[in-house]
């Protein structure tokens, strides 16, 4: 699911979104093999991916930090707002028992979140946002 492209160029966020990718990506195959039968696989991604975003994001802040990034506001809104959302999927499979259904909304809206938040809000950090080269 990673892909070159994504990169910003800052080699542990980079390493960290790449982790983060392998993850989802295996959480969407376990998913799309069968929530009953991968049950248990399943939740210990949904746990790691919740304790490793909580991380990286948290990294990604502190290097925005450091560097002054002028759209530091916004971009921790971003992630605050994602981390309410993430828990708002986990309160919905736990009161399912991990129905299929949850689980699927759940990986295809981090999958989603995730590849736009690095090829955009992300690559904005840097300055390479496909979005800068929009003029409105």
């Amino acid at each position: 699911m990673w892909k070159d492209e994504y990169a910003i160029g800052v080699d542990h966020i980079d390493e960290q979104h790449k982790s983060l990718f392998n993850k989802t990506g295996e959480l969407l195959g376990l998913a799309a093999d069968g929530v009953d039968k991968n049950r248990e696989s399943i939740i210990e991604i949904i746990v790691f991916l919740k304790g490793y975003a909580l991380n990286h994001f948290k990294a990604e802040e502190d290097y925005q930090k450091a560097i002054k990034y002028e759209g530091f506001d916004d971009h921790q809104a971003e992630h605050k707002a994602f981390i309410k959302t993430v828990l708002q999927h986990e309160a919905a499979m736990v009161a399912s028992n991990f129905a299929e259904k949850d689980v699927n909304n759940f990986a295809t809206a981090l999958n989603l979140w995730l590849t736009f938040h690095v090829t955009n809000s992300d690559q904005k950090i840097v300055g390479k946002s496909p979005l800068n080269d929009i003029v409105m």
